[in-house]
């Protein structure tokens, strides 16, 4: 059976384009970066010093934050406290971050203190912890004046 030329083209074609998707990382969060642990990524030396907020693999965030308190308290060398947010920002729980104002990220030795919730990220606001919803930027949590 002879096939035509331009089937034969079209099918080289769409190989050598699916070739890059074949070495795609299975994982989404896989940036190769490779310079430390970053928030989710975690080091698996077995010297864990989170007081039991061992959420490694993830899960919704609880809604008593009791836990998270006690741990930031127990490694408040950790943890340094941010510069305020500017005049009329105020973070409230549910809402979404008010327009261009992010929060400052926790540098990874705070981060590897803190459970992991995929979806999640933790931002330092003045003397204050936030958990923000990354896709939608709503507030999921504020621990006020922890730091």
């Amino acid at each position: 059976m002879k096939m035509p030329k331009r089937l034969i083209a079209s099918l080289g074609v769409l190989m050598l384009s699916a070739t890059p998707l074949l070495n795609a990382s299975a994982d989404p969060r896989d940036d190769h970066d490779h310079g430390g642990p970053q928030q989710g990524h975690y080091d698996s030396r077995g010297d864990d010093h989170r007081g039991g907020q061992d959420n490694r693999r993830g899960g919704p965030p609880p809604r008593d934050f009791g836990p998270v308190r006690q741990t930031i308290h127990d490694h408040r060398d950790y943890f340094v406290r941010g510069a305020p947010p500017p005049p009329g920002v105020h973070l409230v729980r549910g809402r979404p971050l008010p327009h261009g104002y992010y929060g400052e990220r926790l540098d990874n030795r705070a981060l590897g203190r803190l459970p992991y919730y995929p979806g999640y990220e933790w931002r330092r606001a003045g003397g204050d912890i936030v958990l923000i919803a990354v896709g939608s930027g709503i507030v999921y949590e504020v621990l006020e004046g922890v730091l």
